[in-house]
């Protein structure tokens, strides 16, 4: 569904972006230019004569980092010349809830001087489904500590830009532009001054391979998700911002370097003996919760392992340390254009 924000802006999700009824809509609305803040990007088959598309690559994840790598400046500068042109502009991201809500709120809050609830509020005027995650909140209220900027000088100057970059594992002003590899990037955790690393950037328990006892990754990359729900009828939208119980299905990962997740969707196998241990599909999909406690929540990417396939152990506080600086890196890889999920035969099971 496309809901207009203000005029001449307006946010919707990945279905309404591709879909025939969609695009019609688009067209009949006179949006002439549509940001894409996802893990996909928009497939040419699917776009519009003559509409601007631009893709900013984005995970709805705690870890994420959108004020670093000039992810939100980018994504506000677009804004801002589509807009100061005369032009129309459609956000989206997979389910329109949480990743295109926080770029067109931090978009309001430069605009209007506003703060984070303020911003989210408006929105959900018009989008009652709109609810960034904490994260993307936290990032936001940084946002405006720093003036409503977001570039690199900016950015290297805040403490609570690096305590949040501490707290989510992230390494602070690394831009797209600098190299990758493995070695450079344990170059420069290294760096990193454990003394003033929160206790949250720490892992405190390892998860192995039931049948070959391979580590596979740290309680620091489990994605916690809040309970949702698919029926609109029981959206909260009180005019305070609530932070709703938290979803305990399973173990969902943030994306792993020895994981071989290239293709839209597959199995996930141990490195060491191919064991099965899950699933991944890069669009997300609902999450079905523990049994009594029904979730309905759209994750995305749906990174997903078994409980019955792992054993978990305590860590000691020297191996906690040491697995902070070597392991808690989620790849920088931006999987390759795709189509939305709804074009694809089925989960895989």
């Amino acid at each position: 569904m496309i809901d207009k924000i203000c005029d001449k802006l307006y946010i919707s999700d990945a279905a309404s972006v591709i879909s025939e009824r969609g695009k019609q809509k688009i067209q009949e609305l006179g949006i002439s230019n549509i940001l894409t803040t996802s893990g996909m990007a928009i497939p040419e088959s699917a776009r519009i004569p003559n509409i601007h598309y631009k893709f900013i690559f984005m995970m709805d994840m705690l870890s994420q980092d959108f004020l670093g790598n000039n992810l939100l400046d980018d994504a506000l500068k677009y804004i801002d010349k589509v807009l100061t042109s005369g032009g129309s502009i459609l956000v989206h991201c997979e389910v329109g809830v949480s990743r295109s809500i926080a770029i067109v709120a931090a978009y309001l809050m430069r605009k209007h001087e506003w703060n984070p609830s303020k911003a989210i509020l408006f929105i959900q005027n018009s989008r009652p489904i709109a609810c960034p995650n904490q994260s993307f909140i936290r990032q936001l209220a940084i946002f405006r500590q720093l003036g409503y900027k977001a570039d690199t000088e900016t950015l290297s100057k805040s403490s609570h830009y690096r305590n949040f970059c501490a707290d989510t594992g992230n390494l602070p002003h690394h831009t797209r532009g600098e190299s990758s590899d493995d070695d450079h990037i344990a170059e420069r955790i290294k760096k990193i001054d454990l003394e003033h690393t929160s206790q949250k950037a720490i892992a405190h328990k390892r998860y192995r391979c039931r049948k070959c006892r391979t580590d596979l990754f740290y309680d620091t990359h489990i994605l916690r998700h809040t309970i949702g729900t698919i029926d609109d009828d029981e959206i909260d939208h009180s005019e305070e911002l609530q932070t709703p119980e938290l979803c305990s299905y399973d173990y969902l990962i943030a994306p792993m370097k020895w994981m071989n997740i290239e293709e839209y969707q597959g199995k996930i196998f141990c490195p060491k003996c191919n064991e099965k241990l899950g699933q991944y599909i890069w669009g997300g999909r609902d999450c079905m919760g523990d049994e009594g406690k029904p979730c309905g929540a759209h994750v995305t990417p749906w990174i997903h392992i078994q409980k019955s396939k792992v054993d978990e152990s305590h860590m000691s506080v020297l191996a906690a340390r040491l697995a902070a600086i070597g392991t808690h890196m989620p790849p920088t890889t931006t999987p390759p254009t795709i189509m939305h999920p709804s074009e694809s035969e089925q989960a895989v099971n």
